[in-house]
């Protein structure tokens, strides 16, 4: 019952993004791939939870290869003690730093994930990249667009719908979805994060097909021709620029 009631909220979910958010999307890839196309970078950045997706389009087979992620100290569950990573988030200096010390410029791309879009480092970001000249793109709930976060002066990411292409995730608010006895657990906004990143990258390709550019897609290594293809892909100036390689 719980696998089946998991399934049902977050196929339905993945539906609704489907349905109602494409046309936004493909603006997404729109940027991305004329951005690509004009030797801009095309940056991704997230904290906390958020911050698996940048990690699940990097370096990543079936994957496009120019995806960059702007790390930041504090910022990966995965390297950082779980309370500390909510202190990060909280901070609204350290988001303008981890600009501030990026090579992100004038017509580059960025996509923001956050799911609440209420905390601080986020919304620093956002505002630092769009002082830069960046393209950006917010994926987050509009569950939250009421709400106010820790910024000092902004509610939430909401506030800068006017000067950034905005993909709603749908994820309620609190993020889970099914009720397990006396609590909710099966959080949605990683498998609907995913879906939106994947879909994104897979039309930006698309549409630098459609220009006559080479697919900078990675392989599986695992695959047969994989880790050939991806010698080759990485032999392009434009990807080595991607991953800081001279």
């Amino acid at each position: 019952m719980i696998i089946k009631d998991y399934l049902e909220k977050s196929t339905a979910l993945l539906r609704r993004i489907a349905e109602s958010e494409s046309a936004r999307i493909e603006s997404a890839a729109e940027l991305v791939a004329e951005a690509f196309a004009a030797g801009r970078t095309i940056y991704i950045f997230g904290c906390t939870h958020s911050a698996i997706l940048a990690e699940d389009v990097f370096y990543r087979a079936g994957a496009p290869a120019f995806w960059r992620p702007l790390w930041g100290p504090g910022m990966s569950i995965a390297t950082t003690p779980g309370f500390l990573t909510s202190a990060a988030e909280h901070n609204e200096e350290l988001g303008r730093s981890i600009v501030e010390c990026s090579q992100l410029g004038k017509d580059d791309v960025l996509v923001v994930a956050s799911t609440s879009g209420k905390n601080a480092a986020p919304l620093a970001v956002a505002e630092a990249a769009l002082a830069r000249g960046a393209k950006l793109v917010i994926i987050s709930s509009s569950a939250y667009r009421q709400q106010r976060g820790n910024h000092s002066r902004l509610p939430n990411l909401w506030a800068l719908e006017d000067k950034a292409l905005f993909i709603d995730n749908h994820v309620p608010e609190g993020d889970a979805s099914i009720e397990v006895g006396d609590v909710r657990m099966g959080p949605l906004s990683t498998i609907a994060g995913s879906f939106i990143m994947h879909a994104l990258s897979a039309m930006s390709i698309e549409k630098l097909q459609a220009m006559g550019i080479d697919a900078p897609v990675f392989l599986s290594s695992n695959a047969p021709g994989g880790r050939e293809r991806n010698e080759k892909l990485m032999s392009r100036p434009e990807i080595r620029a991607s991953y800081m390689l001279p």
